[in-house]
């Protein structure tokens, strides 16, 4: 398998067109007071060699948005997607019941992670309209809804790909949790697109009237990094770093494949 040095090398095994996975898991919050953007980048960066491994695991996106003023709170968490039902469940107990990276802390308790809000959602649509490497930033949208969604959501998708694909949009998933009647946009632009995204006009405002949807959560953010599976896999690069600059890469070692 290659080896590639961070922010280098090229992106294997994803595609533009549909992503055909069944689920997907989101996290997102406040990271404490003094954990600077170089350490957490550091952080995530080895801990992905144990938590990109899980099963049917096709991409994580992991946002960064620093609050101006104030304390300048950094905002950040994950946006992924799973091939399976199930294996967006066996990531949600690994990480919640067995995964610790200080011994006797399990990975959601962890004292620099403040007011953790995590779903594990069902993919009603997923799209990429660009090549991997011109995602830069995210938006990220949930929205509480009244009335039976199931089929509602469904025949939302076609609307809300086609508006993503003619604003040009990177890519694109609409994520359904009926258990909680949620609803989830992710959204993703290229740099040069990236400053509009925050502005538009929500892709909500094509769910159907019926849901009476109301939004009640959405940040625009930086991408820090991409967890990249399938890449890994082909021999591409593991992970890449497309807002850095500004954002910073690494500075642990680079993974070396076992021989």
């Amino acid at each position: 398998m290659a080896t590639h040095a961070y922010g280098a090398g090229p992106i294997k095994g994803y595609e533009v067109g549909p992503i055909p996975m069944e689920a997907a898991f989101t996290s997102d919050f406040p990271l404490a007071e003094g954990v600077g953007v170089q350490e957490i980048v550091d952080k995530q960066e080895v801990e992905r060699r144990v938590m990109d491994v899980r099963p049917g695991m096709y991409a994580k996106y992991m946002p960064s948005r620093i609050e101006e003023g104030g304390a300048g709170t950094h905002f950040t968490g994950g946006r992924y997607l799973f091939e399976t039902w199930d294996d967006v469940l066996d990531y949600e107990r690994f990480t919640s019941e067995e995964l610790e990276f200080e011994p006797g802390v399990k990975f959601w308790s962890r004292p620099f992670f403040l007011n953790v809000e995590r779903f594990v959602w069902r993919v009603a649509g997923a799209h990429n309209f660009l090549p991997l490497e011109e995602h830069h930033v995210s938006r990220f949208e949930r929205f509480r809804y009244e009335g039976d969604a199931d089929l509602a959501v469904e025949r939302a998708w076609a609307s809300l790909r086609d508006e993503a694909e003619a604003r040009g949009l990177g890519a694109v998933w609409l994520l359904h949790q009926p258990e909680q009647r949620l609803i989830g946009i992710h959204s993703v632009a290229s740099r040069e697109a990236s400053a509009g995204l925050e502005a538009e006009v929500s892709l909500g405002s094509l769910l159907p009237e019926s849901l009476a949807a109301e939004r009640y959560f959405d940040r625009t953010s930086r991408i820090l990094s991409l967890w990249l599976p399938k890449s890994r896999l082909a021999g591409g690069v593991p992970s890449a770093y497309p807002m850095s600059p500004p954002l910073p890469l690494p500075t642990v070692p680079v993974q070396v494949p076992a021989a």
